[in-house]
């Protein structure tokens, strides 16, 4: 069985999505405690909600690239 890995290159571009969707989730904290107009402490204590919504920020993002991948090889 062949092993599947990524080269170096991929594994940086890979780290940027992850690092804008951190600053994604950042940006919807930022927002959230604007909008509803909440202490500033709200931006370190809410750590735990901020990893979530990045990971499911990457999760999409991740989803929505094998989706155009898909589309890209059919044509």
């Amino acid at each position: 069985m062949k092993d599947f890995l990524f080269s170096a290159k991929q594994q940086k571009a890979e780290l940027i999505w992850l690092a804008a969707c951190f600053c994604g989730a950042i940006l919807i904290n930022i927002f959230s405690i604007l909008y509803y107009q909440t202490a500033w402490s709200e931006l370190y204590s809410q750590w735990i909600w901020v990893s979530i919504i990045t990971f499911v920020l990457y999760a999409v993002s991740v989803g929505i690239r094998v989706c155009i991948y898909l589309i890209k090889r059919l044509f």
